[in-house]
């Protein structure tokens, strides 16, 4: 009994799902192969034997039905199946047999014909399973041998040769299809190791996005508090350059998790109105100093028609931006970068067309080809003269196409690049309920949950610095204990914390164990994963802010929870 259902395996369920592959050439086939039959030998048989094929093929789809639909097959419809197939087989070797006993050449020449065909059908779509593929080939392999030698009229030597020239073909289709099995198990197997390494890669990426964040919050997030107070010239000159490295460093891992979740599929897209002028203008300016630095004049050039407030979404359009003009501020080591924001419709839909133009290094038709390649640089040295990861480009290349539309480069070597880019963004007059430039709080009490005591600090720094008053707690455990004890207006809860986690805390607090259990709730995470936030909005959480904490971008959804309004920070986005 085992041994039998070793054999009806899910084999044959990937064999079952390519039945409708062949269907039409099957019907069309069998359509020219019943009326020539009917003409050349008889018309009764032909009918016969064409409602045979029809009964054959229609239980061969109702049985595979949920082969077709990407399921398994029960073993009673595998051994059904294997039944029909063995039928099919004996069927289309009848159909043979009947030309090669009418004893005409042509017709006996039809009869191999045919019984070929069978053989190649069945190493081309059966070679998966080697028990459909034995069902299917053994009449017909039979009949390739027995009918010449009992109904060929052949003797002697020519009868002997003909034995072993068919044998050696039978021999050779046998090996031919076992080569097919063989390199079929092979792709298997790689395919395989290929996702078990994809899902490592991701739950690598996903781990050191936790482990990086974490400190990363503590650099960037005390250099912002320490930029508020007095610093001198020199001082204040030492922080930006920390500031931006950390920067840089947060847009480098950013990009590692940005093109982890497109390899997944998950290019997450949040429309709102949004002023493009805006973003542009915010775009040169951030990189404006490294420009002037480096004796590059860096413009915006804003299209005077274009509409004030578009909808799309923001942090993915700043993304793109910010890699272009960072890429060409880079690689410009003098004469211009220009940004181009303009009106450009398109096959009768509006949109917008975005153009970094630069005076750099420019590209070969080579470099060209492969640009916008993951990983990928222009040459072995530019990495390691311009640094990056040389994720920038495909990254813009997927999120254009993702909002429907799309990028285009033109370049010379030696005379510099212009990228452009299309997006069908429409105009609105909608306003967006949030500016994400709130700089100030009304005098609230904010409890922060973080078992990291270098995230309280960060934290508190920023909340007291906007006129917080601040009370920490170390775990779950604790924050609810502090609740239990005062009165406070929002929580700001860590979610991986010793003793108790930020998820069970939130479970407790909108259970009525601790304060009220309407309590606004931001979730604090170092995990960027695709999805999280609505994970954490199911489970109970108001809003959702990705470490290294913005200052801007908390407030903003402070804000955003004291109104009754959910939202989720797109800082890895903006970075």
């Amino acid at each position: 009994m085992s041994r039998v259902k070793s054999l009806l395996d899910e084999r044959l369920d990937a064999v079952a799902a390519t039945t409708s592959d062949t269907l039409v050439a099957r019907f069309v086939i069998a359509l020219v192969c019943g009326t020539l039959l009917g003409v050349n030998i008889d018309a009764t048989i032909a009918a016969v034997w064409g409602v045979g094929f029809v009964v054959c093929e229609v239980l061969t789809i109702v049985i595979c039905r949920n082969a077709l639909a990407g399921g398994a097959l029960s073993t009673f419809n595998r051994a059904a199946y294997l039944l029909i197939g063995l039928s099919s087989g004996v069927l289309w070797t009848t159909l043979a047999a009947l030309y090669w006993d009418s004893g005409s050449e042509p017709f006996r020449l039809v009869a191999f014909a045919i019984l070929a065909g069978i053989l190649v059908h069945a190493q081309c779509f059966c070679f998966r399973a080697p028990v459909a593929m034995a069902a299917l080939m053994i009449p017909s392999s039979g009949a390739i041998i027995v009918l010449p030698l009992i109904d060929g009229g052949y003797s002697g030597v020519a009868l002997l040769t003909l034995m072993i020239s068919l044998g050696m073909m039978l021999t050779y289709v046998g090996a031919s299809a076992n080569a097919n099995m063989r390199t079929a198990a092979a792709l298997e197997d790689a395919q395989r190791e290929a996702m078990a390494a994809n899902e490592a890669k991701s739950a690598f990426l996903a781990v050191m996005s936790h482990e990086l964040r974490t400190p990363l919050n503590g650099v960037l997030g005390m250099a912002r508090a320490l930029y508020r107070t007095d610093l001198d010239d020199r001082q204040r000159s030492q922080l930006e350059t920390i500031l931006k490295s950390g920067d840089t460093l947060l847009a480098m891992l950013n990009d590692l998790l940005d093109i982890s979740k497109i390899e997944a599929g998950h290019t997450d897209l949040n429309p709102a109105p949004f002023d493009l002028r805006v973003s542009g203008e915010q775009c040169v300016q951030l990189w404006s100093e490294l420009a002037s630095t480096k004796g590059v004049v860096l413009t915006c050039e804003i299209d005077p028609e274009l509409p004030e407030r578009l909808m799309g979404d923001e942090s993915r359009v700043r993304q793109i931006l910010l890699n272009l003009v960072s890429n060409a501020v880079k690689f410009t080591e003098t004469g211009s970068v220009d940004l181009c924001l303009r009106n450009a419709a398109r096959d009768d839909a509006s949109g917008i067309e975005l153009a970094v133009s630069d005076t750099g290094i420019g590209m070969t038709p080579e470099q060209l080809a492969r640009i916008f390649r993951p990983f990928t640089q222009a040459d072995a040295s530019t990495a390691s003269r311009f640094g990056g990861t040389g994720l920038g480009l495909s990254i813009c290349q997927t999120l254009a196409m993702a909002m429907g539309g799309d990028i285009r480069v033109e370049s010379t070597f030696g005379n510099g690049s212009r990228f452009l880019v299309w997006l069908p963004l429409a105009a609105t007059t909608e306003t967006s309920d949030l500016s994400g430039t709130v700089e100030t709080l009304p005098a609230l009490r904010i409890l922060v949950a973080d078992d990291n005591p270098v995230n309280l600090a960060v934290a508190r720094a920023v909340l007291e610095a906007v006129g917080a008053d601040v009370t920490t707690a170390a775990h779950g455990g604790e924050a609810l204990e502090r609740l239990r004890e005062a009165a406070f207006d929002l929580v700001l809860m860590d979610v991986h914390m010793p003793v108790m986690d930020g998820v069970e805390a939130v479970r407790r607090l909108r259970a009525g164990e601790a304060g009220r259990a309407d309590m606004p709730v931001i979730a604090l995470t170092a995990d960027a994963g695709s999805g999280e936030w609505d994970r954490l909005k199911a489970l109970g959480f108001n809003g959702l802010q990705s470490k290294p904490v913005q200052p801007a971008l908390l407030i903003a959804a402070i804000s955003a929870a004291m109104a009754g309004t959910s939202s989720s920070s797109q800082a890895e986005a903006a970075a």
